[in-house]
């Protein structure tokens, strides 16, 4: 029988004792050992970077942007989770990692009160009102399309992030959480790291139910730093119950997810063509000048098509991490930036950019870890609906591209030269049959 994870509102005392001695056991081996790779410290140098392997190479190989965003994540869970249950046994020897449903609504605090216990709390976690992204439960439901969900193949020419890691995983992380979990080199050191990506790991499960299990892209692809394990394909980490765990829904989850599965959608591009600001100003410039920017939009095409708004390019910052927002809304409605009625009535969806990490100094042996993320990526919003219901004819609708900055550690100002890292080479519409 595969071993369980729960959701960790729903963890008994003593599992949840049980599951933070066990991490307190894996802290203490980086006490006496910082290098020891069964310690908490070197596991959580497998994401964030700063350590190396025996042999010189480089810790902190985390994979994003790619269709192995979502089997490297499994992957660390799988084997940190194995750690856990070899702490010490017999106390330990069933513990997994609990997951954070943050779709359902639970507790009135920001996070799960487990989160405050001694061994799960860390320092400079968000503590002001941020909404969650309601776009979470939407993307696992209705989007049908693997690469579209889960990631594209490293060499598909302009595809990159699946929508669950652009969306959702890439806004939490700095706009929602913050503290260590707002960057890629320090997530790992706060423990809700694992509850957090073990809820998009049972997301990605949920997904793979309701589509039919389909064949990974790229099985073949080795998963960084984990070259030496027994299991180190993409193919490897296709099924949970192939890795010892299944999910424990809560009723809350089950009633969440319990809706219609689409039909698969078939989609053909029939037209692409760039759009340029109203005033025919650079489109970068007019974006860092007044951190938004209006473009014209032309008339949804007939029925049954499909009008999207593609960005090109779209730089991944390394200094902070920002949002970059859209809305449709008729051209004489002024723009109204963070206004809750506004976004709710116009806004057609956003592109969370989690910094990237720096490449990890050399080691003794000279290699020197990649960027764990791209350099830059594709965004795309849906503006048929919008179009199709708008008060006013669709010509008369403008398309409006805002940039929030995510504010840096503890609350500070987003640093200066973020702004400046705002970057896309262009904007095309794109018509689908």
């Amino acid at each position: 029988m595969p071993k369980v994870r729960k959701d960790i509102n729903s963890l008994t005392e003593a599992e949840l004792d049980d599951y933070i001695h066990a991490i307190n056991v894996l802290r203490q081996r980086s006490e006496v050992n910082s290098d020891d790779p069964a310690g908490y410290d070197f596991q959580a140098a497998l994401h964030n970077g700063g350590m190396s392997f025996p042999d010189g190479s480089p810790v902190g190989a985390c994979e994003h942007g790619s269709d192995a965003f979502l089997p490297w994540h499994r992957a660390h869970l799988h084997y940190f989770e194995k750690l856990l249950q070899e702490a010490d046994p017999p106390r330990t020897q069933n513990v997994t990692i609990p997951y954070w449903d943050w779709i359902s609504e639970q507790t009135p605090e920001r996070f799960p009160l487990a989160f405050k216990k001694p061994g799960l709390t860390s320092p400079g976690r968000i503590q002001d009102h941020v909404p969650l992204p309601e776009d979470t439960l939407k993307i696992v439901t209705t989007e049908t399309d693997q690469k579209l969900f889960a990631g594209f193949p490293k060499e598909h020419p302009g595809g990159d992030f699946g929508r669950l890691e652009s969306g959702p995983h890439n806004y939490m992380h700095p706009k929602y959480i913050g503290g260590k979990m707002g960057s890629p080199a320090t997530a790992a050191e706060d423990p809700i790291y694992f509850s957090f990506h073990c809820f998009i790991d049972l997301m990605w499960a949920e997904w793979q139910s309701r589509n039919g299990a389909p064949p990974l892209t790229s099985p073949d692809w080795v998963l960084r730093a984990f070259q030496a394990q027994p299991r180190n394909k993409i193919a490897d980490f296709a099924k949970t119950t192939d890795l010892d765990y299944e999910y424990l829904y809560t009723d809350k989850l089950k009633a969440a997810f319990d809706v219609p599965v689409p039909s698969p959608i078939r989609r053909e591009l029939l037209l692409d063509r760039p759009l340029t600001p109203l005033n025919e100003a650079d489109l970068v410039t007019e974006l860092r000048d007044k951190e938004h920017v209006q473009l014209a939009l032309m008339a949804p095409p007939e029925a049954g098509r499909r009008l999207f708004v593609r960005l090109d390019e779209l730089k991944v910052p390394t200094t902070g991490s920002y949002i970059i927002r859209g809305f449709v809304h008729p051209a004489d409605v002024p723009f109204q930036p963070g206004a809750e009625e506004f976004t709710r009535e116009f806004g057609v969806g956003y592109v969370a950019l989690w910094r990237s990490n720096h490449p990890t100094p050399a080691g003794p042996g000279g290699a020197v870890a990649p960027h764990t993320h791209p350099a830059s990526c594709v965004a795309r919003f849906d503006v048929t609906d919008a179009l199709e219901s708008s008060p006013v004819p669709a010509a008369e609708n403008v398309l409006t591209l805002q940039y929030e900055a995510v504010p840096g550690e503890a609350g500070q100002p987003e640093p200066a030269e973020l702004l400046e890292e705002v970057a896309l080479r262009q904007v095309v519409v794109e018509v689908y049959s």
